[in-house]
């Protein structure tokens, strides 16, 4: 009788299919995660910069307090509360 091999196993090729794609969304999940703080620090940066320059410029200074108090606000929660939300 020839050497029959045998079917290859179904669930072990599903198994191993669920954790390359688990392996992949987790590098490409933290790649985005990284983007999105870069970006957001980037916002914060210039909107306290321009509300500093419009304020103390006297040119808008309502706006310029306004983007000022945005800015913070973006702060703090892009470098304290958006972390915290992301661990849970």
């Amino acid at each position: 009788m020839p050497d029959v091999q045998a079917p290859p196993d179904l669930g072990s090729a599903v198994q191993q299919l669920a954790k390359e794609f688990v392996a992949t969304m987790s590098t490409v999940l933290g790649v985005v995660d990284t983007t999105v703080v870069e970006i957001a620090r980037l916002a914060y940066v210039s909107v306290l910069l321009l509300g500093i320059l419009l304020y103390f410029t006297h040119v808008e200074k309502r706006l310029g307090k306004d983007l000022i108090k945005g800015g913070v606000v973006l702060a703090v929660l892009s470098e304290f509360v958006f972390p915290v939300i992301v661990r849970l």
